[in-house]
């Protein structure tokens, strides 16, 4: 049969357990504040708490005589230092009115530089580099030679052209008067067909001309080179002759002149070695006055500062110290959850109250998907227990309440509905038997 809905628990008092959390929060803190604050006995005193009013803790400190003793001895002797201390104030004023001036030589900054002495110093002569040598022939001159074809002048060229262009002229006068006498005119085709082909002519001719002049005048340009170009070549092996007996001449001067300037540089260098050995001395002697005037200047300043030095360590004597009493830590007591527990707890039952409802929702819900209108319901007297009869339906079977499926139900038996209306008995799949109680009525 179907399923009721359960019922929701009772909602907690929360105003209740808020009440109820201040106050063990309350309690809390008075007991951390007495496990906090213990009473401490030590060798050299002792240490006790008190609490008044709102649990407010008074701590007092106490000294053993014997150490009481020696504080009231230590003050004395700290009083004594500072009236040390306030008798040298006067003396520390004398001596940082009176300015430090130590009594000390000059510091030596500075060295005399030893004479340097170089190749000059020395009648060694110096290597002539100069030579005279012979002026070289370095150009041909062509103004003798045939002029270049584009050259002004009466070339070969020149001639032959100056020659062939009168007969050219000739030539294409009397074309034209032919072909005027044959009828043809300046304009026509036949007329400047002819004109052109003597035109070309002539060109032809030109070139010609002009390439045997060319040639002509390179051969005669190349023999004037070639004569000049000897000439020149002798010359020039005349001159290279004399420069090279002058170079052995020369080189033979520098040699000796070399050889000199060697003896020169080996006394340069042992004269400025000597130089320099002077000036590492004199530098060493001037270095270890320099030291000494330091430490001379410490030790003055030493002197100087020394009464100060006396006032500040009288100034800097022991304090006094009080006994350290050990501290203690108590366990920290923590509160009472009664708030989030009574939230815990609701939230709890709700959590079961949800759980119930789904399961019956489930339930239902299968029900009412396997047989419709949820008017069938497992019967099965195997599936029941903690049966016990609570009344008689109208068909003269049982009416029973017992537990199945986790709940505390009411309903009748299959195996009694089978013998008086077997119809209403349907067999599930697991074969456990249901019941439709719309058929019942």
């Amino acid at each position: 049969m179907v399923k009721s809905a359960p019922s929701p628990p009772p909602p907690p008092d929360y105003a209740g357990a808020a009440t109820a959390q201040g106050a063990a929060n309350l309690e809390t803190a008075i007991a951390q504040n007495y496990m906090s604050n213990p009473n401490i006995y030590g060798p050299l005193g002792s240490q006790t708490v008190a609490f008044g009013a709102n649990n407010q803790p008074t701590v007092t400190q106490s000294l053993t005589p014997a150490a009481q003793a020696t504080l009231n001895a230590q003050q004395q002797v700290q009083r004594r230092l500072a009236d040390l201390s306030a008798q040298g104030i006067e003396q520390a004023s004398g001596l940082l009115g009176t300015p430090f001036r130590p009594d000390l030589p000059g510091l030596q900054t500075s060295l005399s530089q030893p004479a340097v002495y170089g190749l000059n110093n020395y009648p060694g002569g110096s290597a002539n580099v100069n030579i005279a040598a012979p002026t070289l022939q370095s150009g041909i001159n062509t103004s003798g030679l045939a002029a270049m074809p584009v050259s002004a002048g009466t070339t070969a060229q020149q001639a032959i052209t100056s020659r062939l262009e009168p007969d050219i002229v000739r030539e294409q006068s009397a074309l034209r008067n032919r072909l005027v006498n044959q009828g043809l005119r300046p304009g026509g085709e036949a007329y400047d067909q002819e004109m052109q082909i003597a035109d070309r002519s002539a060109t032809d001719r030109r070139l010609q001309a002009a390439a045997q002049g060319i040639g002509i005048d390179l051969a005669a340009q190349q023999q004037g080179f070639g004569q000049a170009a000897q000439q020149a070549a002798f010359g020039n092996q005349a001159q290279a002759q004399l420069y090279g007996q002058q170079m052995d001449t020369q080189q033979a001067q520098n040699a000796a002149l070399q050889q000199n300037q060697l003896a020169a540089e080996r006394y340069q260098q042992a004269q400025n070695a000597a130089g320099a050995q002077q000036f590492n001395q004199g530098l060493q002697g001037a270095q270890f006055g320099n030291t000494a005037q330091q430490q001379a200047l410490a030790q003055q300043l030493g002197l100087y500062q020394q009464p100060l030095n006396q006032i500040t360590a009288l100034m800097s004597g022991a304090q006094t110290q009080l006994p350290q009493f050990q501290g203690y830590h108590g366990a920290s007591v923590a509160p009472p959850p009664i708030f989030n527990a009574a939230a815990s707890q609701n939230q709890a039952a709700m959590d079961q109250y949800g759980i119930k409802s789904s399961n019956v929702n489930a339930a239902n819900a299968g029900l009412y998907s396997m047989f419709g209108a949820g008017q069938k319901a497992f019967s099965d007297r195997r599936l029941k227990s903690n049966i016990v009869q609570v009344g008689t339906h109208p068909l003269g079977i049982g009416v029973y309440e017992y537990d199945i499926f986790g709940e505390r139900q009411r309903g009748v038996m299959a195996d009694e509905v089978l013998n008086v209306r077997p119809e209403a008995v349907i067999e599930h799949p697991s074969g456990y038997m249901m019941v439709n109680y719309g058929m019942l009525t």
